[in-house]
């Protein structure tokens, strides 16, 4: 079992130092002008090692992907839990929207090169298409008066936002904390551009 524990260990170590060097080399140049051996130099590892894990650099991107979007479905699992309880009063909770914008944060170097850098419109489309589907049924218990389509624009209005804030936040080098854009964004959603308009002071943070 030990044996096993620090193989295992070994592993998660190599891959998280193969994890950096992919995004500080798509920081410089596109993927698809990144060689295995020039990552696996970089890194200060040997081209075996590498194929012992991947068969390609695309396929290291696709595992980092999807490892994301598996937080991101965490992330949802709570907002579901927390604000299901919530839809009549047409409320939110920011518990749940603070623990996605910490997630951001801690996969800040990530997000970077992905929404700015490269702007990868397949990983953002997964991840649009991973929230709606998630949240559009919340959204129409929400506007359960509403003719149903108004769920699905609804929803589409704010994930645009909520990537355009996600996008800025990052440009700006998250001098926000994670509490104060889920605050930011909790009353975008909510009451739009009247949290602003009609107070001279909108956001206490």
């Amino acid at each position: 079992m030990a044996l096993t524990s620090s193989n295992d260990r070994r592993i998660r170590r190599t891959k998280q130092t193969l994890y950096q060097g992919l995004l500080k080399l798509m920081q410089q140049k596109p993927i698809q002008q990144i060689s295995v051996q020039e990552l696996t130099q970089l890194c200060d590892l040997n081209r075996s090692t590498f194929y012992l894990h991947y068969s390609s650099i695309f396929q290291l991107l696709e595992e980092m992907e999807q490892e994301v979007l598996q937080g991101l479905h965490q992330v949802l699992d709570r907002f579901e839990q927390e604000n299901i309880s919530l839809v009549t009063n047409f409320e939110l909770s920011e518990g749940a929207m603070v623990q996605a914008f910490q997630f951001l944060s801690e996969h800040r170097d990530f997000c970077s090169i992905i929404l700015i850098n490269s702007g990868d419109s397949h990983f953002i489309r997964q991840v649009i298409d991973v929230v709606r589907n998630r949240c559009l049924g919340l959204w129409t218990k929400i506007l359960e008066n509403q003719p149903n389509y108004l769920a699905d624009y609804f929803l589409s209005f704010v994930l645009s936002g909520c990537l355009g804030v996600i996008e800025n936040w990052i440009k700006n080098g998250l001098q926000e904390s994670p509490v104060q854009v889920a605050q930011i964004v909790n009353r975008f959603i909510l009451t739009g551009a009247s949290s602003f308009l009609n107070s001279n002071n909108p956001f206490s943070i």
